[in-house]
């Protein structure tokens, strides 16, 4: 399965459209650098997470009796979960930081 491949099956989940996907593949060119080869499941997800913030969707979108919702629970525990399996700080994630030997 290539990175293009992955990235794509993988946001069809969250409905992200082709457009976004080569948006990703294009602001992680210097992670991937060809979307064509095989992927590495540890780049295409470090990948995806470093572009979270531009997945999600600005708007509510409703039309008439027609409406769009998200599981916000279950985006937040993907997202949060592959940061973990990573090892990288999620955006948004207050950081602790031991001060103690300040005192």
């Amino acid at each position: 399965m290539t990175y293009k491949e992955w990235i794509t099956a993988t946001t069809g989940h969250f409905k992200i459209e082709t457009a976004d996907v080569e948006l990703i593949l294009f602001n992680q060119k210097e992670l991937i650098p060809d979307e064509n080869a095989e992927a590495d499941k540890k780049i295409a997800k470090t990948a995806l997470c470093r572009e979270f913030t531009n997945l999600i969707p600005l708007a509510n979108i409703s039309e008439g009796g027609y409406s769009i919702s998200w599981n916000w629970d279950a985006i937040k525990l993907w997202y949060n979960q592959t940061c973990a399996e990573l090892g990288l700080t999620p955006i948004g994630r207050a950081k602790i930081i031991d001060k103690s030997n300040v005192w």
